[in-house]
């Protein structure tokens, strides 16, 4: 629509160079007007009314994170703005939006959204309606349209976003928030990464323990975050300190900060299933041996092969795999064949 045409147009360029306009870019400004359309369905569902005025005493630590880094966002793009860098003015907020606001505070606010604590209900919806109306009004020079329909639903003073008083900065950085929400990001990240390598199921719920050097205060209070965005069982989440060795048959991770997790293996995948996989994958792999050390030894089958596919000076001590494109050779510390010191081989 005309708002991911306009904002694909502010964003893409730069100060003093032509701008190529391509379909995939248009596509992402497309993409991002729908994250944002969904920002807004997600909060707009949560809310009861208006949330009464933000108790900083009973801020979380998540909630404290995200006002902080909108701060430094509203700091950054009257910075910009009062340098004509309009494309990363926008760029800036994107990345707010995405990758801090939806990807990361939506999902931790689900916890107290969904709980039974209504005073925490209520000021995550306090901080939901807050961070989202003031990005709105940032964004409002991008994507005038979509920023305006959004805004008249949200709690709002005022009768329309174009007359709104633009974002100032607050200077209140919360610097100590941001560090150990960093650390605890970094944490979820580097479970999730495993969890992928292995082919965890996403419903199967792992161990996991945190040698927190110094930090276990932080990861047990924030230990609700872990458990719901790393999908961790907490009953078997062990946050400890100095843990001189590492546990037998984990996965180790290094977090960060000097903070190591450690992910025992017997709850990420099935120790007997995948000793079957392996061995299954070593008989198959041993038969293709075979078959090749027979296929070298048959009588003239170098002689034959097709000149100039590959050459191969020092065989001796090689295995071979056969492929559409040729027989290729990888030195083993092992041999299975002696094949003849100068050879020229292919299919």
């Amino acid at each position: 629509g005309t708002d991911a045409l306009r904002f694909t147009l502010m964003t893409s360029s730069t100060p003093g160079n032509d701008t190529k306009l391509s379909e995939r870019a248009l596509e992402a400004g497309r993409n991002f007007m729908n994250k944002l359309w969904n920002l807004a369905r997600f909060t707009l569902s949560n809310l009861d009314g208006t949330p009464p005025p933000l108790d900083p005493a009973r801020l979380t630590l998540a909630d404290r994170w995200i006002l902080s880094r909108l701060d430094a966002l509203t700091a950054d793009v009257n910075r910009l703005f009062e340098t004509y860098q309009f494309g990363e003015a926008g760029r800036q907020i994107r990345d707010f939006l995405w990758d801090e606001f939806a990807d990361w505070y939506v999902e931790m606010s689900k916890i107290c959204l969904q709980g039974d604590d209504a005073a925490a209900k209520a000021t995550a919806q306090g901080v939901l309606v807050r961070a989202l109306e003031q990005a709105l009004r940032l964004l409002h020079p991008f994507a005038p349209f979509i920023t305006e329909t959004i805004w008249q639903r949200l709690p709002h003073q005022g009768d329309t976003i174009m007359l709104a008083p633009w974002p100032t900065a607050h200077g209140t950085r919360d610097t100590e928030a941001e560090a150990g929400m960093n650390l605890v990001r970094d944490l979820v990240r580097a479970i999730r990464n495993a969890r992928t390598e292995y082919n965890v199921e996403p419903g199967r719920r792992v161990a996991a323990i945190v040698n927190a050097d110094g930090r276990a205060a932080l990861f047990r209070e924030q230990a609700p975050i872990i458990e719901f965005l790393a999908r961790v069982d907490g009953a078997r989440l062990d946050i400890v300190e100095g843990l001189a060795t590492p546990p037998p048959q984990s996965v180790s991770l290094e977090v960060g900060d000097g903070v190591q997790a450690y992910l025992p293996l017997a709850g990420l995948i099935d120790l007997d299933k995948e000793r079957e996989r392996l061995g299954k994958e070593l008989a198959e792999a041993a038969a293709e041996a075979e078959r090749t050390e027979a296929l070298l030894a048959r009588p003239g089958f170098a002689d034959k092969a097709r000149k100039g596919t590959i050459t191969v000076d020092e065989l001796q001590g090689g295995t071979f795999t056969i492929t559409n494109g040729g027989i290729y050779g990888s030195m083993l510390s092992t041999p299975i064949l002696n094949p003849p010191q100068s050879a020229i081989l292919g299919m």
